[in-house]
């Protein structure tokens, strides 16, 4: 290789580059300049970003984003899921299921498997829970809870309340 032909290579770069013209700097200038640098912080875009982030809300406990594989089926079943709530509908696991197959065959989606993992994940992601009703809990009208203790306060007035029980914890 010809030491001549790297040199002549390097003054054409320096030729054709000259509105970048180098300037040197006196090491006081450099000293300036850092603390220049210290005092104003240059975050990047990435940390500008994550300052965005609400450390109370529900998005800083989040470790990653991850959009859901079937979006439409997700996204009608949260809202059946909303109104079946508000309308006091007792629903469960398999009940979210039939309602997920049931939407996916109406967005014709043919790949949609109601597994028992993605209905796991979908009360995770809508902070959904199960809960079991045992005894008296599962069996009570609740339609007409109300009119019901009426009519045992109408019964119990005129004893002491020493003297009433509940005959199905004795």
């Amino acid at each position: 290789m010809d030491l001549g032909s790297n040199r002549k290579k390097n003054e054409d770069r320096l030729i054709s580059d000259e509105t970048k013209k180098r300037v040197v700097l006196t090491h006081a200038q450099k000293h300036q300049l850092c603390l220049d640098y210290k005092q104003i912080p240059r975050p990047t875009q990435e940390e500008l970003a994550w300052l965005l982030v609400d450390p109370d809300s529900e998005e800083a406990n989040k470790q990653r984003e991850r959009p859901p594989c079937f979006p439409q089926v997700e996204e009608a079943l949260a809202l059946w899921v909303t109104n079946a709530l508000s309308a006091e509908i007792v629903i469960n696991g398999d009940i979210l299921r039939e309602k997920a197959k049931i939407f996916a065959r109406g967005f014709e989606i043919d790949n949609f498997v109601a597994s028992t993992g993605w209905i796991d994940k979908f009360k995770q992601r809508h902070h959904l829970k199960e809960y079991v009703k045992w005894g008296e809990a599962k069996s009570a009208p609740l339609e007409t809870l109300e009119e019901e203790r009426r009519k045992l306060r109408e019964i119990i007035k005129n004893y002491d309340l020493n003297d009433v029980f509940n005959c199905d914890e004795t």
